[in-house]
């Protein structure tokens, strides 16, 4: 049989790597660090996740086990890829197709999580799942659909192999965009965060949100993504369920700051990975190489990262004069 490998043991991959398995596909979960990849195939449970692993879920720290995946997907947090990506490149397979579950922007470069595994592993076709997926939902066994992107062929086959009941695949050839969203939807969660810790009300939390979307999809229009990505799967479907879950880890941050947390002493805490933190800065920077504004990411940049006082931020984007409304 075909083996499926899921590289990061994280909760995102773990809860993946679960679903596949129970699905009856052949998969093999690994992770870098041998103690904790031990830990959890002894407990045959991750901390951060409900339930049990499947009994037929191999779990190893081997690179060379790698040697007989025929698909990779990768759950390596975004600062993290380009090394662990350098360090597996001769472990995964020449020609072997890299999915990216991670969803983010690298600091410095710029780079989306399929242009550094582009660069760093060579020879191996790219692509992006993303989509609204809690991975408590998906590891409790509660329905997921998402949007697999890439070139028309490899992602039709990728949903071929992947696509089950309770973890359904729909297909897109806006690489760009699907990755765009998926990094974006993450900065405004932190604002949404933020509406909830202040208990502003679901009027101004709507609005946050709708406006979060605009801001989505204007630096979306202007680096030439798809525009309806942004209302589909990976843009809306992802930004409501990161926006309104009780476990989103971005929104928790926007909550945390505004109960007087710091940035820096939050995320510093956490056993898990607030992707939007980073994200705001270097989208930040991608706004400015692109000319386009997006005055919800600024502010929650310095909220994270210079303790701009919340109620310096909201008073900002509430100062901000009237226009009509685009989408």
């Amino acid at each position: 049989m075909a083996q499926t490998a899921v590289i990061g043991t994280g909760s995102w991959g773990t809860a993946t790597a679960a679903a596949l398995a129970r699905g009856g596909l052949d998969v093999l979960l690994w992770g870098r660090d041998a103690g904790k990849v031990a830990a959890l195939a002894a407990a045959r449970r991750h901390p951060q996740l409900p339930g049990e692993l499947p009994p037929t879920l191999a779990i190893t720290a081997d690179p060379l086990a790698l040697a007989g995946a025929d698909l990779v997907l990768w759950a390596v947090p975004t600062q993290h890829t380009a090394a662990s990506a350098r360090a597996l490149r001769a472990a995964i397979p020449a020609g072997v197709p890299v999915v990216s579950l991670a969803k983010g922007l690298e600091q410095g470069t710029l780079r989306r999580v399929s242009e550094i595994l582009a660069a760093e592993l060579p020879g191996r076709p790219v692509l992006a799942l993303s989509g609204p997926s809690h991975a408590g939902e998906v590891m409790a066994g509660k329905p997921a659909c998402l949007v697999v992107a890439g070139p028309e062929g490899a992602a039709c086959e990728v949903q071929r192999r992947l696509h089950g009941r309770a973890f359904r695949l729909y297909t897109s050839t806006d690489l760009l965009g699907v990755e765009l969203a998926g990094a974006l939807k993450n900065v405004v969660a932190i604002a949404a965060g933020i509406c909830d810790g202040l208990d502003l009300g679901h009027n101004v939390k709507a609005a946050l949100v709708t406006r979060g979307v605009a801001e989505m999809r204007r630096l979306g229009r202007a680096m030439h993504a798809v525009d309806s990505t942004f209302s589909g799967m990976a843009g809306v479907g992802d930004l409501l369920t990161t926006c309104y879950s009780p476990h989103g880890r971005n929104r928790a941050l926007g909550e945390a700051l505004a109960r007087g947390a710091k940035g820096g002493d939050y995320l510093a805490a956490q056993a898990t990975v607030a992707e939007g933190a980073w994200t705001a800065r270097a989208a930040l920077a991608l706004g400015r190489a692109h000319a386009v504004d997006l005055p919800i990411t600024s502010e929650v940049a310095s909220l994270v990262w210079d303790d701009r006082p919340v109620a310096q931020a909201l008073d900002a984007l509430l100062a901000r004069a009237p226009k009509e409304e685009d989408a």
